[in-house]
């Protein structure tokens, strides 16, 4: 019993030691309202999951630690547009006015202050240029991840010093 409580207060005081790491938060209407969430192929929330994930990874990787990122996606259009194809549906990308655009409220907290609080759209109108290695071109929302990774540096990450 002596060892369980050892290894319950070495733990506990690890954690307070370590810094809290950034943590995102990621809300949304209703994704079947949404101009263009999912298609017959992918479920609107199920791309909705999938885009809250990798923000939270953004998170992780470009956040300073302890800092507060809320997020709540008011609008998804994603890139391309479906076209009925019988038994199933395929998605069409031709780099005209089917770009990727996310609409989004966020605010960035850090030592409960806001640094940054607004409303945006984020769109990425050279969508089709070639995917970086780290993209899979398999992926239903490869266009939008790599919008939002630009959008997400521009944003809350500092430029390194010269």
């Amino acid at each position: 019993m002596r060892i369980h409580w050892l290894f319950v207060l070495a733990a506990a005081v690890t954690f307070m030691v370590l810094p809290l790491g950034a943590a995102v938060t990621v809300s949304y209407g209703d994704p079947d309202r949404f101009t263009d969430a999912g298609d017959r192929n992918n479920d609107p929330r199920k791309i909705m999951l999938t885009l809250e994930r990798y923000l939270k990874q953004l998170g992780e990787r470009y956040l300073p630690p302890q800092s507060n990122l809320k997020i709540e996606v008011l609008d998804l259009d994603r890139a391309g547009r479906p076209r009925m194809n019988l038994p199933t549906e395929i998605r069409i990308v031709s780099g005209k006015a089917d770009m990727p655009c996310i609409e989004l409220n966020y605010t960035l907290e850090a030592d409960n202050r806001v640094l940054q609080s607004r409303r945006e759209r984020i769109c990425d109108p050279d969508y089709l240029r070639s995917l970086e290695p780290q993209y899979s071109e398999h992926d239903p929302v490869v266009y939008e991840k790599r919008m939002l990774e630009q959008w997400f540096r521009e944003r809350f990450v500092k430029p390194a010093p010269r």
